[in-house]
């Protein structure tokens, strides 16, 4: 820290494995950091999933970052001491018709440049990882090895840990109240900061942050939930995680019973219920022995959700150039938190962030 207590080089506002991971790697650069969260330090640790997928398709951009972050949580016990047991189940992807078929083919040299291992697979191929699919409905089928499984809550703490022994400073359970981007002045509950710079990155809650600046960060949060099924059999169903880009759909065996999610966005309230029912519909629609199977409640929370359904990563311009920004994950922070936390660095420090961040833009969310 600087000898001024309350001033440093950057201060990052967040809670959660992105804030954390932005905090580390600058501290780790040399940066002189002030963390500052919401909630007490690593609150927010099991709201994070541990389980997470590489690949997303439609875009490439998405996949690319989250290869990127595997090569860090593999080297986490050297780095940063801790072993986060990281483990691939697998992932098979099901297009269900031929436009969807011919877009998931095209992209596929690109996914593979990117990092990306993914197989064909033939109709009988994917029926005998997903049993429970129909065979009549399986119009193309890849299967990508790199659904990861990892011990999420040590993420978080390895991080803060990390940020600490690098010198940076968490404040724990502030709320910003007032934010100056021509100063770098942010005034908190727990007193005033000063910095050179400033990261949001505070998930559902950066909008609001951003707007004490007058800074427009388009991301919202929105409520989101996965079902389960009622017991379907009498032993464990090993049906490995599904995705049907067309429908949104995620399905996954869980002891007897299916998980299943479905992917939709929305800025209106009360949603739920519809979407309750579609994802009924589209279980039944693609998984025939589960028709009219009652799906219940398995988990809710929030996620902050952007326009353009990928993270919003970069540095604003003009009277705001000292605000950087790193937000709007949709769900899918901790697997992009350690490429994030790189490219936040990188920009502070001026220095090209070795990806394209052009789609985690501002103008590609519209603003």
């Amino acid at each position: 820290m600087s000898d001024q207590k309350n001033t440093a080089e950057l201060v990052v506002i967040g809670s959660g494995v992105i804030a954390a991971s932005v905090a580390y790697h600058c501290a780790e650069a040399g940066v002189d950091v002030v963390l500052l969260e919401r909630d007490q330090a690593g609150a927010t640790a099991t709201q994070t999933a541990g389980a997470f997928r590489t690949y997303f398709p439609g875009r490439v951009y998405d996949s690319e970052l989250v290869v990127r972050s595997l090569a860090d949580f593999r080297s986490f016990g050297s780095t940063l001491g801790i072993d986060l047991e990281v483990a691939e189940t697998g992932m098979l992807v099901v297009a269900t018709t031929p436009e969807q078929a011919a877009e998931l083919e095209a992209e596929l040299p690109a996914q593979r440049d990117a990092g990306v291992r993914l197989e064909q697979l033939t109709v009988g191929q994917a029926v005998e990882r997903n049993p429970w699919l129909d065979p009549v409905g399986v119009e193309f089928a890849l299967w990508c090895p790199q659904m990861i499984r990892l011990r999420a809550d040590e993420v978080l703490r390895g991080y803060l840990e990390g940020a600490r022994k690098h010198g940076a400073r968490v404040v724990a359970g502030v709320t910003v109240t007032g934010l100056d981007a021509s100063t770098g002045r942010v005034a908190t509950s727990a007193g005033e900061f000063t910095a050179g710079a400033i990261v949001i990155a505070d998930a559902q809650g950066s909008g609001e942050v951003a707007g004490l600046a007058g800074l427009e960060l388009p991301v919202w949060g929105q409520f989101a939930e996965l079902f389960r099924t009622d017991p379907v059999g009498d032993e464990a169903i090993t049906s490995p995680f599904t995705f049907h880009p067309g429908a949104g759909l995620k399905t996954m065996g869980m002891g007897r019973s299916f998980l299943v999610g479905l992917e939709r966005f929305s800025t209106e309230p009360g949603m739920r219920d519809i979407w309750l029912r579609e994802a009924a519909d589209e279980v039944g629609r693609w998984y025939p022995r589960l028709r009219g199977a009652t799906l219940h409640s398995a988990w809710t929370g929030t996620l902050d959700i952007t326009p353009s359904r990928s993270g919003i990563v970069g540095r604003a311009a003009g009277a705001h150039e000292r605000i950087l920004f790193a937000t709007g994950f949709t769900g899918h922070e901790l697997s992009q938190a350690p490429a994030t936390g790189k490219i936040v660095r990188d920009l502070h420090l001026g220095r090209h962030p070795g990806v394209d961040i052009t789609p985690f833009s501002l103008a590609a969310n519209g603003v």
